[in-house]
């Protein structure tokens, strides 16, 4: 029918129909992302269409000999038109009175995303063979800085925690260090070892599993040779940031790794011993992914070993003031300016404000800062004149930047208090709307409404700049 062609074709996904000659029967618009014409390729064999294409390596084949489906598959392969392609491909049989009369392929372009990998991959491995460079090179934020109690305690630990081969997990909210922390562990090791650091959340879980564990030639079309994060990271440390964003399927592989000091490419057979130290991070409590089941319980305690939290700004907002000075000095330098001092409201201001992006947020803030102000000193008006903070602050009534308390009736103070909770969901959910309403025990539906209502599309978009930059 035409009204379901016209559907069909309206979604981003790519869609190819083939029946048991391997000719293609049908495909929509979204095949033309992967270099092809939906029109011209129907009636042609798919080894016209992908002439590298293995036969024992075809998931059309698979199913069309099986009868079964082929879920979630990388694939790597060359168009006829000489285009390297990298998909993730699910693939189900037509089944006509117990007979399969052809097969269907959905699937997704991820071709950019497996370049940027190979290009991290290798950028990754320049770092280790400019690891005294990169060891004896100061970032602006790599300094833990503070006087806090909490902070102070931490400082303490870092000897401690850089010189014992223990798995280390590490809390905190976006923005609060957790990086910061690594860098200073793996600068204070006494052995001079490789740091290496990945995102869990960055990469799909196909595209991670053979980024993390490494392929072998012929492991899928195009599958070359390589090694995995951790064979680059063998003898030293590898960071996994976000670690509670991995399927439970990946959780299970990387627990088998971590008891068993081996890992085994993706296609191979051969395990490879590597003896890494896992450090570990998640912006979601411990307590919240055990109870929300969002983390193994044997992966848990087997990377919960030592454990850091980091506490949020709002709770050391004494170590506020000593972070608008070193982002200060730092920037000074960076714009070729001579800022001296910070007014006594200014510093207030900025103290009272809550701060949902932590140091990484306060850090924004000054260099915005620094951009506009033209005298020697930031003043309060400075910062007002950006506006910023007043349209990024929750309604709490507690910020100086959203003015003086004022009476509101019963309905206004429930809806203060929802909105407040609404935000903080978000912030340790990172933006993650399903998640922040499964932190709230609510219909995602229902906090989307909540969302619109509110007005918070601007500051979801903001913590997931935030959340990579």
């Amino acid at each position: 029918m035409d009204w379901e062609r016209m559907i069909i074709n309206s979604i981003s996904e790519g869609v190819m129909v083939i029946d048991t000659d391997l000719t293609i029967m049908f495909a929509n618009k979204a095949v033309n992302s992967i270099g092809l014409n939906y029109e011209s390729i129907i009636g042609k064999s798919i080894y016209d269409v992908f002439p590298n294409l293995v036969t024992n390596q075809s998931t059309f084949v698979k199913v069309l000999e099986t009868g079964k489906e082929n879920l979630n598959n990388q694939q790597t392969f060359v168009t006829y038109r000489g285009e390297k392609k990298t998909t993730m491909t699910s693939t189900f049989p037509i089944m006509k009175e117990g007979e399969v009369v052809g097969a269907y392929e959905i699937f997704r372009d991820f071709s950019a995303l497996q370049n940027l990998k190979e290009q991290l991959v290798d950028l990754q491995v320049k770092q280790i063979v400019h690891k005294d460079k990169v060891n004896n090179h100061r970032e602006e934020f790599n300094d833990f800085i503070g006087e806090h109690e909490s902070i102070l305690k931490i400082k303490d630990q870092i000897n401690l925690l850089a010189n014992s081969p223990s798995p280390l997990l590490i809390y905190g909210e976006t923005g609060t260090g957790k990086e910061v922390i690594v860098q200073n562990i793996h600068r204070a090791s006494s052995a001079n070892i490789p740091l290496i650091t990945q995102n869990c959340a960055a990469i799909p879980d196909n595209l991670l599993e053979s980024y993390l564990f490494g392929t072998v030639k012929g492991a899928f079309t195009g599958a070359m040779d390589k090694e995995g994060l951790f064979e680059i990271a063998n003898g030293g440390i590898l960071f996994l940031d976000e670690i509670n964003s991995l399927s439970k399927n990946m959780q299970a592989k990387l627990l088998r790794v971590i008891q068993d000091q081996k890992v085994r490419r993706v296609g191979g057979t051969i395990e490879i011993p590597v003896n890494v130290r896992i450090i570990s991070a998640t912006n979601v409590h411990p307590r919240e992914l055990l109870a929300n089941q969002e983390i193994r319980e044997d992966l848990y305690y087997r990377l919960n070993v030592l454990y850091v939290e980091l506490p949020p700004l709002r709770r050391r907002k004494k170590d506020i003031p000593i972070l608008i000075h070193h982002f200060i000095d730092h920037f000074n330098e960076v714009f070729k300016k001579n800022i001296q001092t910070v007014s006594n409201d200014a510093v207030e201001y900025l103290v009272n404000y809550s701060w949902p992006g932590n140091i990484r947020e306060l850090k924004n803030t000054i260099e915005r800062l620094m951009n506009i102000v033209q005298s020697d000193s930031i003043e309060k008006t400075d910062i007002q004149f950006t506006d910023y903070l007043r349209v990024s602050a929750p309604d709490d009534g507690s910020q100086v930047a959203i003015g003086e308390a004022r009476r509101k009736s019963f309905k206004e103070e429930i809806q203060k208090i929802e909105k407040v909770l609404i935000i903080e969901a978000l912030q340790q959910a990172g933006g993650n709307i399903s998640q922040s309403a499964r932190n709230l025990d609510i219909p995602q539906q229902t906090l989307s409404n909540k969302i619109k209502k509110y007005g918070l599309e601007s500051h979801i978009h903001r913590l997931k700049l935030l959340k990579y930059e």
